[in-house]
């Protein structure tokens, strides 16, 4: 479903646990292990962890977060972890410095680790953030909890700089909580405390939301707040709409943003498109979206929800990686 280097995530729910985790805990996309403070953990104490983890079977991808005072450790936490294929997550808890984290990251990542970074929002900065983005940093890592009706702001804010992964921890206790951090760009959504079975059945559930609908973190519409690859389901910019401030957040004209859409339509299933508003599938919109002109033109070449929403989801990350 997410594939972050060697990093395989099968889900987009991941689990924080302590290093013993319970067995519900191992059905997660990604299983985090926290406690490492290596301040007071040695990494052999680390990796006896993680050996112990391998030997319970077949599970998800691991990470473990780690904190120092000192950059050595981590340079071994970073070692051991790009050797068993794990994710290095860093905690800002003993990394105040923007200055020592911004020199950190590339010395870590050098060791050939995944790496993510755990940080609440009013630590990122916009120009933290800016220059986070121009890091090789693979996850961020938003901690979100206590943030309510914020979160999914949040969430898109980083989303929309198109640089690592999105990751958002937050107060998640139904399908709907975590579907709406997913449609504002999340890639991953986090949960620490949760209850073990609650969380087992939301990492199964998301991975059949995406096997029915073919996009389980499909983004909302541009007009509608949606993050930028809502771009994948907007009209011709003819209008004074929402569109033309996503696509200057893009940096792409209007008539680059026809010339493309239309470029990456050609060939596929979603060129054609009689009787839709502009004559072509590349233009409609989100299947939820009730339109019986759509519906219609979907019918006639017999192309399913399902298949329509994953080659959206196509056409946005080829879209805004040619934009990037």
């Amino acid at each position: 479903m997410l594939d972050v280097g060697y990093l395989h995530i099968t889900s987009p729910i991941a689990v924080i646990s302590s290093p013993k985790p319970s067995a519900s805990d191992r059905t997660a996309g990604l299983l985090l292990l926290e406690g490492f403070d290596l301040d007071d953990v040695s990494l052999t104490e680390m990796e006896a962890c993680l050996d112990t983890l391998g030997r319970h079977g077949k599970m998800g991808a691991v990470g473990i977060c780690a904190s120092c005072s000192g950059d050595e450790p981590l340079l071994g936490a970073a070692r051991l972890a790009a050797r068993k294929l794990c994710l290095l997550e860093l905690r800002m808890s003993k990394i105040r410095d923007p200055i020592r984290l911004l020199e950190l990251i590339p010395l870590l990542k050098r060791c050939g680790v995944i790496l993510s970074l755990r940080i609440r929002p009013e630590d990122l900065s916009d120009v933290l953030l800016q220059k986070i983005l121009e890091t090789e940093l693979d996850i961020l890592h938003l901690d979100l909890r206590g943030l309510n009706g914020a979160g999914p702001r949040m969430v898109k804010r980083a989303a929309d700089k198109r640089g690592p992964a999105v990751m958002a921890l937050a107060d998640v206790g139904e399908f709907d909580d975590a579907k709406k951090l997913l449609s504002m760009g999340a890639d991953v959504v986090s949960m620490r405390g949760a209850d073990p079975e609650f969380a087992e059945w939301l990492s199964k559930a998301m991975v059949e939301y995406d096997a029915l609908s073919g996009w389980c973190n499909a983004p909302k519409h541009i007009c509608a707040g949606g993050d930028l690859r809502g771009l994948a389901y907007c009209c011709p910019p003819v209008k004074n709409c929402p569109v033309h401030g996503a696509l200057k957040k893009a940096g792409i004209t209007p008539d680059e943003f026809v010339e493309k859409k239309l470029s990456l339509a050609a060939g596929t299933l979603l060129e054609p498109g009689e009787g839709t508003c502009f004559g072509s599938l590349v233009w409609c919109c989100k299947i939820s979206k009730p339109c019986y002109l759509r519906d219609a033109a979907l019918a006639k070449i017999g192309l399913s929800g399902k298949k329509y929403m994953e080659l959206k989801k196509r056409l946005a990350e080829d879209l805004l990686r040619k934009t990037s």
